[in-house]
């Protein structure tokens, strides 16, 4: 009699994969459901109780689809899902996808063929209808920085336009009106949330932004640096400027002090995100507190909670941020 291993032999796919067609219990590629089922067919082979317990084992796993874990922030996201499974007796299994859209369904595809029934992704390039399309076959999927109205209550998401209008708004106060946006060079809906943000802020100031008050680059140190060095050859004599996230401030940091700029005086940094080492800088970085941590631990509970009843109450999930002032913007009087 054909085994559960011969059929998945056949089709070229893993036992669990096999498990998952047999049981329906989450998402398999129609490709590779032909290929199963043409296989079970030629064995003749039918679910059977081998089948039920594998199904039952693979239900304690919990994935988690993130961009790059060398990051500060990423290691913030990924140390909230971790909690969550240790407390819950999970076991954790993760993948990047690297803000590329085909790693991002690799990964996503491995995380769902390795048992995972329970995922929190963090996807910034793959579309709204593949996000759905894996989103209506899998119950425990849930996403994270990201929001789709039409599965809501599965997101959990940051207020990054108010984030980033809160930030605006310090500069601003503080008597600053030439302040440049230091942004990421990917089209990535935290990008646009976060110079809408802006924009009305300047705007409610009375301040009409140019095109090139707006700087793109690589959203880690050496992008900082490279805007740096863009932002000193604009010729405008910017008195601060907001970035995209903490790592670019730190890039830009290091590449003015050393072309003898000082900060804050000559020019005032406010960050994004709150990793540990902003406190470390010199000056110690005003910047915006992004929760993720907390996020991240209410999207693996969420992820856990649904992979096991399939529904829950409608809930909120959107969080806010928070200023937290430390010493790189000076007054201008």
């Amino acid at each position: 009699m054909a085994t559960m291993k011969d059929v998945a032999y056949k089709a070229g796919v893993s036992v669990a994969t096999v498990s998952r067609v047999i049981n329906n219990t989450a998402y398999v590629e129609p490709g590779t459901r032909e290929r199963v089922e043409k296989a079970m067919r030629e064995f003749n082979y039918r679910r059977n109780s081998a089948a039920l317990a594998l199904a039952k084992r693979c239900g304690n796993m919990l994935g988690l689809l993130t961009v790059n874990l060398a990051d500060p922030f990423f290691a913030l996201l990924s140390k909230g899902v971790e909690k969550i499974a240790r407390k819950e007796g999970a076991k954790l299994m993760v993948c990047s996808g690297g803000h590329l859209e085909e790693l991002e369904k690799s990964a996503l595809e491995f995380l769902i063929n390795q048992g995972c029934e329970a995922i929190v992704a963090h996807v910034s390039r793959m579309s709204d209808a593949d996000i759905l399309r894996y989103a209506a076959h899998m119950p425990g999927l849930v996403i994270i920085n990201r929001y789709l109205p039409a599965i809501a209550n599965r997101c959990i998401w940051l207020d990054n336009v108010r984030a980033s209008h809160i930030a605006t708004n310090y500069l601003l106060q503080n008597g600053h009106r030439k302040i440049a946006y230091i942004t990421a060079d990917i089209p990535i809906d935290d990008r646009k949330l976060r110079l809408e943000g802006y924009y009305t802020a300047m705007a409610d100031a009375g301040i009409t932004v140019p095109s090139n008050w707006i700087i793109s680059a690589p959203f880690n140190e050496k992008g900082g640096e490279q805007a740096a060095e863009k932002l000193l050859e604009s010729g405008i004599d910017f008195t601060a400027a907001l970035t995209f996230n903490d790592v670019m401030a730190a890039g830009m940091m290091r590449s003015l002090h050393r072309r003898k700029i000082n900060l804050p005086e000559q020019l005032s940094i406010v960050g994004f995100d709150d990793i540990v080492t902003a406190q470390y800088l010199y000056p110690s970085l005003t910047t915006v507190h992004n929760p993720i941590e907390q996020m991240a631990q209410r999207a693996a509970n969420l992820a856990l909670q649904l992979s096991s009843t399939k529904e829950i109450a409608p809930q909120m999930n959107m969080f806010s941020a928070e200023l937290i002032v430390r010493d790189s913007v000076c007054l201008i009087k």
